[in-house]
């Protein structure tokens, strides 16, 4: 099966759409330092936990990696599959904003 990132949404409905393949996203994740890095971002380290989170700055990071990578395709391998994940993440925190809710990346082992 492999290690996945996936987005888990509080109290999210039993019907929301929440799949996500997460896997290019979990094998990018070191990749991902530098860009945080030359970004300002918070590295993915910081991103996932078990602590929940207000979606505005979720949006804000994710939306600034997926345009990171959609103009610098070159900067990781499989791009467009973990371009494919940010989209995935930044739909699902674009549900919890819509509920009113929080949410929370984490590692499926």
């Amino acid at each position: 099966m492999g290690t996945a990132l996936y987005i888990s949404i509080k109290d999210a409905p039993k019907d929301l759409d929440t799949f996500m393949n997460g896997k290019s996203l979990a094998r990018a994740w070191e990749a991902f330092n530098p860009i945080a890095a030359k970004l300002g971002l918070p590295n993915f380290d910081k991103l996932c936990s078990t602590a929940w989170k207000s979606p505005e700055k979720g949006l804000q990071t994710f939306t600034a990696y997926l345009a990171y990578l959609q103009q610098h395709p070159e900067s990781m391998p499989d791009s467009a599959e973990v371009i494919g994940d940010l989209e995935d993440v930044i739909r699902l925190i674009g549900e919890a904003q819509k509920l009113g809710t929080k949410w929370r990346l984490l590692l499926d082992y």
